[in-house]
């Protein structure tokens, strides 16, 4: 896996999911700021750790 794959993971990762997990994320109490960062922090993860450990089965858990 190369950094590029993981990026175009990621991107589409975001495209198709980014609204319902930020939903998800902001359910809890509201902060949707919040949500958003924690949605970035993922994101960023994921660019880093799937190089190496490759893209998870199911990248955005569940859709």
């Amino acid at each position: 896996m190369t950094d590029t794959d993981a990026t175009v993971w990621a991107a589409q990762a975001a495209r198709t999911s980014y609204g319902r997990l930020l939903a998800l994320l902001a359910a809890a109490d509201g902060d949707v700021p919040a949500a958003e960062d924690a949605l970035s922090d993922a994101f960023e993860r994921a660019l880093t750790r799937w190089p190496v450990d490759g893209i998870p089965d199911n990248p955005t858990a569940g859709s």
